[in-house]
This record gives structure tokens, sequence and C-alpha cells, in this order.
């Protein structure tokens, strides 16, 4: 059986643009890639695991020599090598298992809001970390367990089998690498208030409708926020389109706990 589940998270840009919350949602991601970009050398061979729609795939491909996503969902797969593929930039198909190249074969990886969906996240950074060559690099991100959720509470979205705090996090990855880092990802105040407000909007209604409600359902009133008009489907004002851009967030190496995200920068 999969460690990883198809999972109905998958971020596809132009749907995320239809309200503040998601847009500022989509940005945080956005940050992260050139995050990867800018900390990437330009002649170098990178895995993603968990590339999804693929978006972030390709804009790495843009600086560095080779590039594979690898995704366990074949439709999101055929999507990406359809909209993105390049002859530096291609997708496969993997079973949320095995990862399936030899050993030593990437320069570099790259796992960004995965590891809280897998079932064995050891062996999950195990399989990534054999991949790489001597001295190679894991970027990843999870969410921020500490500002999400009340102790011993379990996570509100259906698809988290855990999530993280910095420690633990940190615990799991040093089991495997032999140089890792944990900081995190905040946004400016504005930015932060209004996605910690989006995390406390996870209370026990919202839980309960979340892990309940069939999921043919919700992708159903998905669909239908994307196509109604803006007063139903979203915000008349967007003003937020432009407002804001992914320089609304940064890197923070000191109360890591207070960051949205764990961003993770592990040596092998």
């Amino acid at each position: 059986m999969s460690d990883v589940s198809v999972i109905g998270e998958r971020l596809v840009p132009d749907r995320f643009k239809v309200a503040k919350k998601q847009y500022l949602l989509y940005l945080r991601h956005l940050f992260v890639y050139d995050f990867a970009i800018k900390e990437l050398p330009a002649e170098i061979s990178v895995l993603e695991v968990g590339c999804g729609e693929g978006y972030g795939t390709h804009l790495l491909s843009r600086k560095v020599s080779r590039i594979v996503g690898l995704d366990v969902d074949r439709n999101a797969v055929a999507h990406a090598s359809q909209k993105y593929g390049a002859d530096n930039c291609r997708f496969s198909w993997y079973d949320g298992v095995s990862v399936p190249f030899e050993e030593g074969t990437f320069d570099a990886a790259v796992s960004f809001q995965v590891i809280e969906h897998v079932e064995d996240d050891l062996a999950f950074v195990a399989r990534i970390h054999r991949v790489l060559k001597e001295g190679g690099m894991l970027i990843m991100t999870t969410p921020n367990k500490t500002l999400r959720l009340k102790p011993d509470q379990k996570p509100w979205n259906r698809y988290h089998k855990r999530e993280y705090y910095p420690r633990e996090l940190e615990q799991v990855l040093k089991s495997v690498f032999s140089k890792v880092e944990v900081w995190g990802v905040r946004g400016k105040e504005e930015v932060q208030q209004i996605q910690q407000a989006k995390f406390q909007a996870g209370s026990a209604v919202v839980s309960f409708f979340r892990r309940l409600a069939p999921e043919s359902f919700k992708l159903s009133l998905l669909k239908m926020r994307q196509g109604l008009p803006a007063f139903l489907g979203g915000e008349k004002d967007r003003d937020y389109l432009t407002r804001y851009s992914f320089e609304d967030y940064y890197i923070i190496r000191q109360d890591v706990e207070q960051s949205l995200d764990l961003l993770a920068v592990c040596r092998k």
C-alpha cells in the first residue's frame, strides 16, 4: 500500500486567485520556490517529490540543469507533463513508496508540504536521502503545528497524518541527514494575521465537515466556487492580486515556533 495518498489539496494557481486567503497561501508556496531557486546552484540535477500540478517544478527548471517531478496522482503527472514538460523538466508517476532512481542520482531534492501526508515519515525521508549524492541538499517545508493545533489535538486538515513542532521535524530529519537546520516562513504583520485567522477556522465544526463530507461533494463545491460570479465565488474586490506578493513572506531563524510553515535545509 502506498505511503502517500492521492490527496485533494493540490495547488492549482488559477484556482487560488478567487479569494484573498487562498491567494496568500499560493504566494506562501511561491516564496518557498523562490527561496529554493536562490539556494540551488544552476548546474545541478534536482528531484521534486510531490510536484502536484507542476508549476513549482517548472519554476525551478528555469534555474537548474535538470529536474524531475514525482507525484502519486497520475492525472496530475499527465497534466504537468503536457503543460510544463521540457528537455530539462520531466514528470513521472511513482507509487508513493519507492523513489524510482538509483542511489546518488540527484544533487538536490525539494519536497514542499508533503511529509505531513505520508504514513511513514522516517522512511519517506530515507528514500529521498538514498537518491541524493554525497553532500546533496534537501529543502523541505511542512505546516508549523505550534500555531495550528492545541497540545495533543489531531490535525483538523483531514489529509494530514500528523503535523510537526520544530523540534519534532528536526528529530525526524536528523535521524537520516548529517546536517539539518529548521527555520520558519513568516508573513509580514497583516499577512501573518490573515493566515493565522485561517488556521483558527479549523474549529470543531469545520473539522467535522472536512472529515465526514464526501470528497465528491467538496470537489463539487470547489468547482461551483470557481465558476460562479465574484459575489458567490470569492471577493468582488480583487485588489489583493496586486496588493500582495511572495515578498510579503520572509525566513526567520529564531523563534521558529511563530512561523506559518517550517522550512528545513538538510545535507547528506
